[in-house]
């Protein structure tokens, strides 16, 4: 059974995507993203002075530093188009200098910008906006002129299509700027190896919209089971934005949802929807996973689980471990009923991401032969997110871990002497 692992790793390495190569997309981006910021998700309506204060808030809290250099606008910036030259024109409540002005300011800082349009003739928050059917070279055309570095493109409206998403690929291209181009959604989602999204795309959204709920942490990391080897650099397979410390609150934002509404983005505020515990395993399955870590919340407002999870640089190392295949579900144990995710790394140490799905503290174990480890009977341990080593251990090591949380190891060829076998901790 252990050779069977490691043949089916082996072979994973082996067929990992081949994706389409601008230049953009090595490794998973990192960054911050519109929509669930400032009020409930869906309700984060952007502004001039919101973006500025993000990007600022990237580089002085010390992110940007860290690998998050995106800077990313979600269907928040409410467009209209130009009379006489149908071109995009953003939402003057909103931004009124025009978007160049922001994403100059953005780039000032050495950070990227992106921005969102769908494929359909309407975006899909409430169908206001206009999509880019019908004007994919022209829109390609104004988002270079702006600077735009990263194209989010949704799947709303009528004449959402296959050749759209084509269309809009060949459209970025031949303005003769490099752009990250983001699938959100599409028919590539229940395709064999994401069907056409790596031949035109430097990623796409594996599922739907992630929301503040343990639910749907579980929804999302589901979609790439079994995937591990159709993702790689630059074709990432996205788990959406993360919900860390919880999205905005609902007082944040008065009157319709529209963009006649109004939010109030100049107090960072939380209202989380679920415990510390659900928010590291939600990181630790991203991490695991490779998804590109795209922040959705309102970095701000740094809470202890915030600065514990998105500034930790030994879990951001296993998640850019671009030359490694992402991180895939496998028995932790054989003859187990447990599973493990697991990403063997790139200098042949190993992420193993222990879960607890359950709603009471549970012991849960990895044994080294059902993970494929190859470097005998001993590894060392460390506790990732306590940044605690836990010593060595030998074929097996077990936790005990709460219930909603994930114990995420970083096993490694070499630890501390003398721990004994089958060491037992909590996770934190």
């Amino acid at each position: 059974a252990a050779l069977q692992t490691m043949a089916a790793l082996a072979a994973a390495l082996a067929t990992a995507v081949s994706a389409y190569n601008n230049g953009m997309g090595e490794r998973p981006p990192m960054g911050w993203q519109t929509w669930c910021s400032v009020g409930e998700c869906g309700e984060d309506h952007c502004f001039d002075g919101q973006i500025r204060a993000m990007a600022d808030t990237l580089v002085w809290s010390g992110m940007k530093d860290l690998g998050y250099d995106w800077v990313v606008l979600d269907d928040c910036w409410h467009p209209t188009r130009d009379n006489a030259t149908a071109e995009l024109v953003p939402y003057p409540r909103f931004f009124p200098d025009g978007m160049k002005p922001v994403i100059d300011y953005v780039h000032s800082l050495g950070l990227k910008f992106g921005l969102y349009t769908s494929v359909g003739d309407r975006t899909c928050h409430g169908g206001w906006s206009p999509g880019s059917f019908g004007h994919y070279g022209r829109d390609a055309r104004t988002f270079a002129a702006w600077g735009v570095d990263y194209v989010k493109i949704d799947y709303c409206g009528s004449h959402d299509s296959v050749e759209g998403h084509r269309n809009m690929s060949h459209a970025l291209n031949a303005t003769g700027r490099p752009m990250m181009y983001m699938l959100c959604r599409g028919p590539y989602q229940q395709q064999d190896h994401w069907g056409y999204a790596p031949g035109i795309a430097q990623g796409w959204r594996a599922t739907g919209d992630h929301h503040d709920n343990f639910a749907s942490v579980r929804q999302q990391v589901e979609a790439v089971r079994g995937k591990a080897s159709w993702s790689g650099p630059f074709g990432w397979a996205y788990l959406d934005m993360m919900m860390t410390g919880g999205q905005g609150c609902k007082d944040q934002c008065v009157g319709p949802e529209s963009d006649q509404g109004h939010c109030n983005w100049t107090k960072p505020e939380h209202c989380p929807g679920m415990s510390e515990a659900e928010y590291r395993t939600e990181a630790s399955l991203y991490v695991v996973v490779s998804s590109p870590l795209m922040v959705g919340t309102d970095i701000r407002l740094m809470t202890p689980i915030m600065k514990e999870l998105l500034l930790n640089k030994e879990a951001i190392a296993i998640n850019q471990d671009y030359k490694a295949v992402p991180g895939d579900a496998m028995p932790s144990c054989h003859g187990s009923s447990q599973e493990a995710w697991v990403r063997r790394l790139s200098n042949g140490d190993s992420a193993v991401a222990l879960t607890n799905w359950g709603n009471h503290t549970a012991s849960l174990a990895v044994c080294l032969d059902a993970i494929g480890w190859t470097h005998g009977e001993t590894a060392g341990a460390r506790n990732v997110w306590a940044r605690q080593s836990l010593g060595t251990f030998s074929r097996r090591f077990e936790a005990k871990v709460r219930a909603h949380d994930t114990l995420l190891l970083l096993l490694s060829r070499t630890g501390a002497a003398g721990s004994p076998e089958n060491k037992v901790a909590v996770a934190m």
